[in-house]
């Protein structure tokens, strides 16, 4: 109920300067203290063993939320048994022209074209360097390319990151399937991931993991499937990411858009969907983490049903609040 009255006024202003204030707040020491006192929720019986590595619990934060790594001890602080930074790319860029952020309250659902912006990988790393020794979950680094970069050139983006960020992260998260960054959701094509993996997983010194679209179709037409999980089990990456946000806009009928992601409750059905493909295709060494639409405990439930092994919050954490994690470890119990 606390949260729904500050969200109340939190909603009244711009998103970006909302998030921006939050990553700020979340900064804070004092702010810190407060959320570990009445935040925190910790039992054994949460503790997973995935990807060669030790999770407090199975509930994540997505990509995008902490995308320069500025508040992980707060995040931290909140309960999340892992965080994931980024998207990151080599050089810094400012994103694409704001306002990039768009809220539905009603439908409970964001619509975003932020494009990647970031302070690049030479800042972000320094900032996970100088964090790293308080760091009691782990902490994954979503990399991408940058904008300008061309599509034959992309892979080395994503070495450059790799490469970088090896001595400061647990794990890596390959997207290649942001639908803000012109051409990126190519990468998915066999050709594309075939020399995007190979590479990739010859300069990692930890697990990759690889994001998802949950618009295979008409993006990836239905016969790449099978080739897409082929690749990865052949490169022997650690886990599918499903899924990142949707530009079927047909999900958000109120309104006319064309550019963005929608993420929050319209993308959910989509999201589950695509995870229950995957788990009856991949092999059981590759885990399977479920993202896109978790708004309630059910939500994160029916997720796990589909075969998920973890989580993550992003959209759900804007229109329920810190309390939704909490929730979801008790029920999980």
């Amino acid at each position: 109920m606390l949260y729904k009255f500050f969200r109340f006024f939190l909603f009244r202003l711009d998103p970006e300067v909302v998030h921006e204030t939050l990553l700020f707040l979340l900064s804070l020491a004092p702010v810190r203290w407060i959320l570990c006192v009445f935040c925190r929720y910790d039992d054994p019986r949460l503790q997973r063993n995935i990807c060669g590595l030790q999770f407090k619990n199975p509930i994540g934060l997505a990509a995008g939320f902490d995308k320069n790594a500025k508040a992980l001890l707060g995040f931290q602080a909140l309960g999340f048994g892992f965080i994931e930074v980024g998207t990151v790319t080599p050089r810094p860029q400012t994103g694409n022209p704001k306002p990039r952020i768009l809220r539905f309250e009603k439908e409970e659902a964001l619509v975003n074209w932020l494009g990647f912006n970031n302070d690049g990988i030479a800042q972000v790393v320094e900032r996970l360097k100088a964090v790293k020794p308080k760091m009691k979950i782990p902490v994954g680094l979503n990399v991408g390319k940058n904008s300008d970069t061309p599509l034959e050139k992309a892979t080395d983006d994503y070495v450059i990151c790799i490469e970088r960020a090896n001595p400061v992260v647990d794990f890596f998260v390959i997207n290649i399937s942001s639908p803000n960054t012109p051409e990126l959701r190519r990468l998915a094509e066999p050709h594309f991931l075939e020399e995007l993996l190979s590479r990739v997983q010859r300069v990692s010194r930890h697990p990759v993991w690889v994001k998802l679209s949950p618009d295979m179709s008409p993006d990836i037409s239905k016969d790449q499937l099978p080739q897409i999980i082929a690749l990865c089990e052949k490169y022997k990456v650690s886990a599918l990411v499903a899924t990142n946000t949707t530009t079927d806009y047909s999900l958000l009928s109120s309104v006319r858009l064309s550019q963005g992601g929608i993420s929050g409750n319209p993308l959910r059905i989509k999201s589950t969907h695509l995870l229950k493909m995957f788990k009856s295709q991949v092999s059981s060494q590759m885990a399977l983490v479920g993202v896109g639409g978790i708004l309630s405990v059910k939500d994160a439930q029916e997720k796990i049903n589909a075969g998920a092994d973890l989580i993550e919050l992003y959209t759900g954490l804007i229109f329920k609040g810190p309390a939704l994690i909490r929730k979801i470890k008790r029920t999980l119990l």
